[in-house]
């Protein structure tokens, strides 16, 4: 009876240690932090079901992936007129700002494209525009990839061309439907597609986006 009783003393204070050791994962997974030494849970990074690595070297400026960017249409977008293939003009809204550093002026191109057009036509087919932000150039000139999909469909009204086609089907069939588009001015929310080095660390930032320093090839000629 004795010999059972340590037995079951000691299974008990090895359980303790270890619950003292490492929190209980029934919980959720935890990993020890360097700067503290203490437990956290554990929040992996991932895509496609694997953990995410930066590439991006510990001391650059970088800007972070899902910073949003807002931008601006200069002049109207119209499916009476686009073409796929054809740049959209976009410019950026606000200044983008890293560590009090002007990383991208406000006004700077943002390169887009239209990627569908479906122009209006007979029996009141609406017209259809599609476009994608695709990216933006920084002071240095790192492109800094955006994402962003804008759709605007014209929809018909039903009831409207049912009650021609009752009355006439010539009349339906010589009834068009209606363009669309985004007018100038429209504002736009793009996101940075990914994390995106800057190329110069952050104590090189002031003077790698200095707007007065050529960037650029450069050639020395001895």
């Amino acid at each position: 009876m004795m010999r059972k009783f340590k037995k079951t003393m000691a299974l008990g204070l090895c359980a303790a240690t270890l619950s003292t050791a490492v929190p209980a994962f029934a919980a959720e997974p935890v990993q020890r932090t360097h700067e503290t030494g203490t437990w956290e849970p554990f929040k992996p990074s991932l895509d496609g079901g694997k953990p995410v690595i930066s590439k991006i070297p510990k001391d650059h400026a970088y800007i972070p992936k899902d910073t949003v960017l807002s931008v601006i249409l200069t002049s109207e977008l119209t499916s009476k007129r686009a073409r796929k293939g054809d740049m959209v003009p976009l410019k950026l809204a606000e200044n983008l700002i890293v560590n009090g550093v002007v990383v991208v002026p406000a006004g700077a191109k943002v390169f887009a494209k239209v990627t569908r057009v479906t122009r209006s036509g007979m029996f009141g087919r609406a017209g259809k525009l599609e476009f994608t932000v695709d990216s933006v150039k920084a002071v240095n000139g790192v492109e800094i990839p955006l994402e962003y999909t804008a759709e605007r469909k014209r929809h018909n009204d039903g009831g409207a061309v049912a009650v021609v086609a009752v009355v006439s089907i010539l009349g339906g069939a010589l009834m068009r439907g209606a363009n669309v588009s985004f007018p100038e001015g429209s504002v736009f929310e793009a996101k940075v597609a990914a994390d995106t080095d800057l190329n110069v660390t952050i104590d090189e930032l002031p003077e790698a986006m200095n707007p007065e320093k050529p960037h650029g090839v450069a050639i020395t000629i001895q």
